[in-house]
């Protein structure tokens, strides 16, 4: 199998990785607009790069393009790999507008050519283990999923526009309310609140707190908010990393079931279950710490499962397991969401 990634820069360097690593594909080649880029990841990788989509689509012959590049880039790339009958596998969101999004799923099934899109926290290693959990039944029914994150600023100008992301759900949050349907089922309704602007150069909401609110009173929440660290711009500490809690960075999952909890810390790697209503005392008990990296479970940046689930369902010439068709729903309750923003918090229903 041939395997071309559009975009080569960031993800795009992860999603090189995950092919190479893929029994199934023979080659890999990169694209990408600047010709630094290809010059650096294509000696990196030790593969070909192309500078345009059209070179890499007739010159190299990929039977998957995977696409990194912006959001507001992604329907013209994933058009023209139709139009030659290439499966898809573009980064989140689909697209930066939902009707972008439909038009290109509708696209694709009409080509009846296979296409993904990339919610990789289904695969990884936390999800699997989290999805074990719920299923064995030990944190019974599952009633609640939360996301609190506190994020550094993106600093380039021109970086978070919603010309070129769409907003802060599809940029940002749309992974969370791709795991609220894949662990809660659809939801009902969404209210989304923004508070004022604190990062001047961005184009889009950068603190916000939103409720999806699911069939038998179920709840997703997001609560996210923007922490300008001083290391993250390196205004005090140069060299200082742009993730992580040294560069004022929070980011914990909460799944919550009527017999007991899971919570994720993303900069620990670890998964704390407790147990609770089981006891006489009423007592909640700590169960036991799951350490993610001494298990060797796949973070949520190696997407080798995603990836490689992707590429073997094409060499089947089976469908994808989560269709685009499935992330649309998903990228429907995003452009809720983003409308509840722009109506101040109201209610936006089904």
């Amino acid at each position: 199998m041939r395997v071309a990634v559009v975009g080569i820069r960031g993800m795009g360097k992860n999603h090189l990785s995950a092919a190479k690593k893929c029994a199934l594909v023979r080659e890999v080649a990169g694209c990408d607009i600047s010709e630094d880029v290809r010059a650096s990841v294509g000696a990196e990788f030790q593969i070909p790069t192309f500078g345009s989509v059209d070179a890499v689509l007739r010159d190299f012959k990929p039977q998957v393009l995977v696409v990194a590049t912006p959001p507001n880039r992604h329907g013209e790339v994933v058009r023209a790999a139709f139009e030659r009958g290439v499966a898809v596998l573009t980064e989140k969101p689909i697209a930066e507008s939902l009707k972008e999004s439909q038009d290109l799923v509708e696209l694709g099934e009409r080509k009846g050519v296979p296409f993904q899109c990339g919610f990789q926290l289904r695969y990884c290693g936390m999800m699997l283990k989290v999805k074990n959990l719920i299923d064995a039944g030990e944190l019974g029914t599952l009633g609640r999923v939360s996301l609190t994150q506190y994020s550094g600023s993106h600093t380039k100008l021109g970086y978070m526009t919603r010309e070129r992301t769409g907003g802060i759900f599809y940029e940002k949050l749309c992974h969370q309310v791709d795991i609220f349907r894949y662990l809660l089922g659809e939801p009902e309704r969404v209210m989304a609140s923004a508070a004022p602007t604190v990062l001047k150069h961005y184009g889009i909401d950068d603190n916000v707190l939103a409720v999806f609110a699911f069939p038998g009173g179920k709840q997703g929440v997001i609560t996210f908010d923007t922490r300008r660290a001083a290391q993250v711009d390196a205004v005090e500490k140069p060299g200082r990393d742009f993730e992580g809690r040294e560069a004022g960075h929070f980011y914990e999952l909460t799944f919550t079931g009527d017999r007991g909890t899971a919570v994720y810390d993303a900069w620990t790697s670890c998964v704390d279950v407790m147990r609770f209503n089981h006891r006489e005392d009423l007592k909640t008990e700590w169960v036991r710490r799951i350490d993610l990296r001494k298990e060797g479970c796949e973070s949520a940046y190696d997407l080798s499962g995603q990836d490689g689930d992707f590429f073997r369902h094409v060499a089947e010439g089976k469908a994808p397991r989560f269709p685009a068709s499935d992330a649309l729903k998903s990228m429907q309750w995003v452009e809720r969401a983003e409308e509840s923003l722009r109506r101040n918090g109201a209610w936006v229903e089904v």
